[in-house]
């Protein structure tokens, strides 16, 4: 006698493992889009930032070489005797300003004598000696003779900041080009000393670049900025063409939102919890349905004990998928909401995640619909029915005009005459939506659907109401079992539903003591029909009654 009852526990733990490990396998599926999304957004926002880099620095170092062009041609057009003042109010009008990191502004004759100096950033005025001491100097003039154009020195610690303490010290370089020969000039240099970090960081905050490391180099190497760089580092050209400059770029703090850093992980952890939430739901279903079938072998040996065993048993799962689908509820509502928030308020930052997330919110919708048919199923197992007059036909026509307002393409909709019966009017319009909402939903791919409610009388004061659609249809060997809980037919497989609607229309039907059943619809379809006491005649409390003793 054991055994049936172990191979039921057995096949309800099959069933919820499956649930468990589909549910798991989904969520893990999703988790790791998201978080190759998140890798390809890292990767995006840190091409942004690199171009802006390269925008900031190549619009800097454009300001370098106008003011250069400028007072080359001043110092080409100055004569060489009495220009010191006339220069020296020129370079700090040309240079005030518009060099960040700039240091030192000089203007040298061809001996390399000192022509004019001025300080571009509010220090002590220059000596007056030429800045070619250093070797990188020049060099870097030599250079700048033999090609005529700007030049950039290698780096090195300016001469004025020798005397600074060696953590304040930065490297830096020089900016010259040659001055032509003019009328009443005789050629020469002008020479910006720059430090390399103050020009990096100017560069950089004016252009509101952020959460990136930046090292500037150049031909002889790096001049400001860390050195090396972490893995996947972009490296952008900037500057005059030809000089070697370039700016590697490397993220120095997370450059996704927490929307996209915590994406996976939630839809991970929101997915398990769903998953195991259902499969306890699932075991719990099916081990009642077992047991549920033992006391139905047992109503054999005794009938009344056995109904009243499996109506206590109706009443405890009813009860518990009413709990089960509260505490579901607000998981799913979390997911859902969350997926629409990421989606309403985070929509730029989510770039490629943004169909995982719909996809994510989509889910716990479905989730959501379930829970709802679960309610309703639940809520139909208190026997209580608040019978009064109600009018089938104005119930039906508010139905129709929800459904119908709704709905893609306009169906066809034929509403005969129909009776005033009595019953729960809100129960009796729970079960005309079922029944209304099948025969919209399951159509065929690309045909319109189509309605026809009508009714006629039959002895004993019943009504017959019947839906009638040109939908797909029920198999014969299914028209039965489809009002049982969680039953479809295969062909119903690509239709959202959850087979929950047509059990919550047959408790229904039952509470107001009539049947419930569906044959094939001439022509193609179906009918669906029910039937219902009238509002004359008769004794309805008896019928009632009646039906409420036998659930």
């Amino acid at each position: 006698m054991r055994r049936p009852r172990r191979a039921g526990g057995r096949r309800a733990a099959a069933l919820a493992a499956a649930v468990l490990t589909v549910g798991a396998a989904g969520s893990a599926g999703a988790a790791g889009a998201l978080h190759a999304a998140e890798r390809a957004a890292a990767t995006a926002a840190l091409d942004l930032r690199a171009a802006a880099v390269g925008r900031a620095l190549d619009t800097t170092l454009g300001r370098y070489a106008d003011t250069l062009h400028a007072l080359t041609a001043l110092a080409a057009a100055a004569p060489a005797a009495g220009a010191d003042a006339l220069l020296g109010t020129a370079v700090t009008a040309l240079a005030a300003g518009r060099l960040p990191g700039a240091h030192e502004v000089y203007v040298l004759g061809p001996d390399r004598s000192v022509r004019a100096a001025r300080p571009v950033d509010g220090s002590t005025p220059p000596p007056p000696r030429a800045p070619a001491g250093p070797p990188e100097v020049a060099a870097a003039l030599t250079a700048a003779r033999e090609l005529g154009g700007p030049v950039v020195s290698a780096a090195h610690v300016l001469a004025r900041d020798h005397a600074l303490p060696p953590a304040r010290r930065q490297n830096g370089f020089v900016l010259t080009a040659p001055v032509p020969s003019g009328t009443g000039g005789s050629g020469g240099w002008v020479v910006v000393t720059v430090r390399a970090g103050d020009l990096l960081d100017a560069a950089l905050r004016d252009a509101r670049v952020t959460g990136v490391a930046v090292t500037l180099s150049g031909a002889h190497g790096d001049v400001a900025g860390p050195a090396g760089g972490a893995a996947g580092a972009r490296t952008v050209a900037v500057g005059p063409a030809g000089q070697g400059w370039r700016a590697r770029v490397s993220p120095a703090t997370d450059l996704l939102g927490p929307a996209q850093r915590w994406a996976d992980t939630l839809a991970l952890a929101a997915g398990g919890l769903g998953a195991l939430l259902l499969a306890g739901l699932t075991l719990r279903l099916a081990g009642g349905r077992d047991a549920a079938r033992r006391r139905a072998a047992a109503a054999e040996r005794d009938a009344a004990a056995a109904r009243a065993g499996l109506a206590a048993r109706e009443r405890e799962l009813a009860g518990f998928a009413a709990v089960a689908g509260e505490e579901l509820q607000a998981p799913l509502g979390a997911i859902a909401g969350y997926g629409d928030l990421l989606t309403d308020e985070h929509a730029a930052d989510l770039g490629a995640a943004r169909g995982v997330v719909d996809r994510i919110a989509a889910a716990a919708r479905r989730g959501l619909a379930l829970v709802d048919d679960l309610l309703a199923w639940s809520g139909t197992a208190d026997p209580v029915v608040r019978t009064e007059p109600v009018d089938l036909e104005r119930l039906a026509a508010d139905v129709l005009a929800e459904r119908v307002g709704g709905a893609g393409a306009r169906p066809v909709v034929d509403l005969g005459e129909l009776p005033v019966v009595l019953g729960d009017a809100e129960l009796l319009r729970r079960l005309l939506d079922h029944l209304v909402g099948n025969a919209l939903r399951y159509v065929p791919p690309g045909a319109a659907a189509r309605v026809a409610l009508r009714a006629r009388e039959l002895a004993g004061n019943r009504w017959r109401v019947e839906v009638a659609d040109r939908g797909i249809g029920v198999p014969a060997d299914r028209r039965e079992e489809i009002f049982a809980p969680f039953r479809r037919t295969p062909a119903a497989g690509g239709y959202p539903g959850t087979g929950l609607g047509l059990a919550v229309a047959r408790r229904i039907t039952e509470l107001h003591g009539g049947a419930i059943g569906v044959e094939p619809n001439p022509g193609g379809g179906s009918v669906f029909w029910f039937t219902v006491l009238g509002a004359t005649g008769g004794d309805p409390a008896v019928a009632l009654l009646g039906a409420a003793e036998g659930a």
